[in-house]
């Protein structure tokens, strides 16, 4: 079933605006990849810039529904196997050649007249990610899997762990890169078993 013209629409200005940025992407470019004439656009967006927001605002909502873990992923996983999934996900969007560009450009290099909206965007998937990670780290606490030890440290190291897995995911190789995933990873989870002990 082909996408309606708005999906099409979206779907072609996230390629350019990921391949070539939002200022170096025009909307006749966007048209032309569609196959519409560019004043066919305006009937779905009055202009550049609300096309730009609706295609970054869908870029976090696709980022949050592919970090979500399903309802099988959390029962039939311990809260390692579980945290291990949520970076793999993570690690998977970045990869693939638009959404994971794009999120580069916009959350590393945002443009200065879009800096609220991408700071807003960033917050409210944190935000998303956090109370997932919580979760899993409050049944970890529970039966017995992790020491308990105060979350907003565990929470923090996770978020340094995969911000720097983001930015390493640019400069290597796909061998190195899950290499390099696996092992920073099980270093921090085997900080996370011995932290709280005393």
């Amino acid at each position: 079933m082909s996408l309606p013209t708005t999906g099409k629409i979206k779907k072609s200005a996230l390629h350019l605006f990921a391949q070539k940025g939002y200022y170096g992407t025009s909307l006749n470019e966007v048209a032309l990849l569609v196959g519409i004439k560019k004043p066919s656009l305006y009937a779905h967006y009055k202009n550049k810039d609300e096309l730009y927001k609706t295609v970054i605002r869908d870029l976090i909502f696709i980022f949050k529904e592919r970090v979500n873990l399903t309802k099988v992923e959390a029962f039939e996983n311990n809260a390692k196997e579980q945290l291990f999934l949520i970076v793999e996900k993570m690690v998977n969007f970045w990869k693939e050649e638009d959404l994971g560009l794009l999120y580069k450009r916009s959350m590393l290099f945002p443009e200065e007249k879009f800096q609220d909206l991408i700071h807003e965007q960033f917050k409210e998937s944190e935000e998303y990610t956090t109370k997932i990670i919580n979760g899993i780290f409050a049944e970890a606490f529970q039966s017995g899997q992790i020491h308990p030890q105060p979350l907003k440290p565990l929470v923090d190291a996770f978020y340094c762990l995969v911000d720097g897995l983001f930015v390493q995911r640019f400069f290597y190789p796909s061998d190195q890169y899950n290499q390099k995933v696996i092992h920073a990873f099980n270093h921090y989870w085997n900080g996370i078993e011995t932290g709280g002990k005393t």
